[in-house]
């Protein structure tokens, strides 16, 4: 028979939903789950404050760019690479199963090297960094923008990965760098262009070494300045050759996801949590 435990979630963003959630779905493996209003674990986030009025263990998430609350929490799902045994690092781009696909060998042809300049999907326009970057860019050649914001194409992008499917080189900057000094914040802008084989254009986590092999993307924290990426991303658009080289290199170091991202350690972490 499972053990049976009272869960419930508070503080995510509009639409999460309760029932059915990464979280939900790795417990009931194990446990019998019952979503409770008096529950003996809280799963809560950044986007309010109601998890304040629960008295039982709280399990914090975030796949914002903020440190794991662990001065209040009992224990800590986040981007941050903290020396804490209650906290584990869990990118927000592992609640989609693309990022695993990903280990597998590419299939890289030459016709990519032939593929549409460089894009830019974004909504909006907090990160000067990135701004300026694209602009820069541009007086190469034109970067198309699909987004909302910046955008130069005449009509919204609907789906970001057929787009980025279409271009050799995509954009793919965080909204903002590490805060705290707290080296870790990597999204999903970074592992989605690489499910369509376009070569991300990073910034945004100066470790980001760590999750995925620098030599297969074009990685601001390689270079001493913007200019000089740009100079690089210039010679391999106009090399086709040297494009292609890279383009094959797997994304991950050893050609493996980082152990930590392996599915069955996340669901020990969580299943300790309720044992």
């Amino acid at each position: 028979m499972q053990k049976k435990i009272k869960i419930n979630f508070t503080d995510f963003w509009p639409g999460f939903d309760i029932e059915n959630n990464y979280f939900c779905k790795l417990l009931r493996i194990k446990f019998d789950v019952e979503l409770s209003k008096n529950p003996d674990y809280i799963f809560f986030s950044v986007f309010g404050n109601q998890h304040r009025k629960f008295k039982c263990i709280k399990i914090f998430y975030t796949g914002e760019n903020f440190p794991p609350p662990l001065d209040y929490c009992d224990w800590s799902f986040s981007f941050d690479y903290v020396d804490d045994v209650r906290n584990y690092r869990f990118p927000i781009y592992l609640l989609d199963d693309a990022y695993y696909e990903l280990e597998r060998e590419k299939v890289i042809d030459e016709s990519m090297a032939n593929r549409k300049f460089c894009n830019f999907v974004a909504s909006n326009g907090n990160c000067q960094e990135r701004n300026d970057f694209v602009n820069k860019l541009s007086k190469y050649k034109k970067v198309d923008c699909g987004g909302q914001w910046m955008n130069n194409i005449g009509y919204i992008v609907t789906d970001k990965k057929r787009f980025q499917s279409e271009y050799k080189f995509s954009v793919a900057f965080e909204n903002s760098s590490y805060r705290y000094q707290h080296p870790g914040y990597t999204t999903e802008k970074i592992k989605d262009p690489m499910t369509v084989n376009s070569m991300p254009l990073y910034w945004g986590n100066p470790v980001v070494n760590r999750e995925f092999n620098s030599q297969s993307f074009v990685n601001f924290y390689d270079f001493h300045s913007t200019e000089d990426m740009i100079e690089y991303i210039i010679e391999l658009d106009k090399n086709n050759q040297k494009y292609l080289e890279l383009l094959k290199k797997p994304w991950f170091l050893n050609s493996h996801i980082p152990e930590e991202n392996n599915k069955e350690n996340i669901k020990l972490f969580l299943f300790k949590i309720f044992d």
